[in-house]
């Protein structure tokens, strides 16, 4: 019979570090639409949540465990 061990891994640094960038340029883009015409505004907030996605499928990709993603409320 043979045991099966989980073995943890550290992330992968350099994509949560793209996540974290990824996420810090989403809020930019956020806290720009409240001062901009409705449609840039639109536009502004859409780039934000497909770089939220982005963030959240790295973080997911590097490893970093479930309760420690970044989940935005958008």
């Amino acid at each position: 019979m043979h045991t099966v061990t989980a073995v943890a891994t550290a992330p992968d640094a350099e994509l949560v570090h793209q996540a974290t960038v990824a996420r810090d340029r989403a809020e930019s883009l956020r806290v720009q639409s409240t001062a901009l015409p409705a449609v840039l505004a639109a536009t502004y907030r859409r780039r934000a949540s497909e770089l939220e996605l982005e963030a959240f499928l790295l973080e997911a990709t590097a490893g970093v465990p479930e309760n420690e993603m970044h989940l935005a409320a958008v």
